[in-house]
């Protein structure tokens, strides 16, 4: 399995990230929608081991060094909330809480071998659908991230903050944090992603997240949907967020 690298030194005594491993149920209000001919492949996570609960990140203006990589998505594109080739034949739909451990643990553990297997050869896309459920902490950075969409950087601030995550709701999506995942972000003007994260735009970005959530069913993070037109809806469940357990679903996706 590929393993992120650490471009932004952390510290030897570092924390592993990640709060308490639990499951996590989502509740959504609305409509339903009907999926046209397209392949649904709703891929969710039963599972996974207690990593156990980590020290808060700081809660005044003091920082440490980040961890994650903030060259991860290198040479691929972003547009918006969606990452890779445009002309991409799959889609990969990803519905989670930038507080969710689960989240967290793919995005660490089966992500880049993701990016290297279909990612940037063109063969996948994936589409970031933040849910904001577990808290306030969960909300800012969910902001943070739609902001950074404005100008095609929501990707790698979700690595970031993904990379750094703390304990649910202890505060540790601190002004301290933010500005320094920002800077950590080549091309990424700060002062106007910070600026931006009450805009009336990203209000309706979450608004439209937690409406298809409801509409594709989604109780829990992380979700995932496979996406190809002409092909039959296929479900499909996961106790284990290893990449090997993606590989079936995008294979069959892929295959005419």
């Amino acid at each position: 399995m590929a393993k992120r690298k650490s471009r932004v030194k952390a510290p030897a005594s570092a924390p592993q990230r990640g709060g308490p491993s639990r499951t996590l149920a989502l509740a959504l209000a609305g409509g339903s929608a009907a999926v046209i001919a397209a392949v649904l492949i709703v891929i969710s996570v039963t599972g996974g081991g207690d990593k156990g609960a980590e020290p808060p990140l700081p809660t005044t203006g003091e920082t440490q060094a980040l961890l994650g990589d903030p060259g991860l998505f290198d040479g691929i594109p972003q547009d918006g909330l969606v990452l890779g080739s445009p002309a991409a034949p799959v889609t990969m739909v990803e519905y989670a809480d930038v507080q969710c451990p689960y989240c967290g643990e793919f995005a660490g553990r089966s992500l880049p071998a993701l990016l290297d297997e279909y990612v940037r050869p063109g063969k996948v896309k994936i589409e970031f659908r933040g849910l904001q459920f577990l808290g306030p902490d969960s909300e800012k950075a969910l902001r943070l991230v739609l902001s950074a969409a404005q100008q095609d950087k929501a990707w790698t601030v979700l690595e970031l903050l993904f990379a750094n995550q703390g304990e649910e709701n202890k505060g540790w999506v601190t002004d301290a944090l933010v500005r320094q995942i920002g800077e950590a972000v080549a091309g990424l003007d700060v002062e106007q992603m910070l600026a931006g994260t009450n805009a009336p735009a990203i209000d309706a970005l979450i608004a439209k997240a937690e409406a298809q959530g409801q509409s594709d069913g989604v109780r829990g993070t992380p979700t995932f949907f496979v996406v190809r037109k002409g092909v039959p809806p296929h479900q499909l469940e996961l106790g284990s967020l290893d990449v090997s357990a993606f590989r079936p679903a995008l294979d069959a996706a892929l295959t005419p």
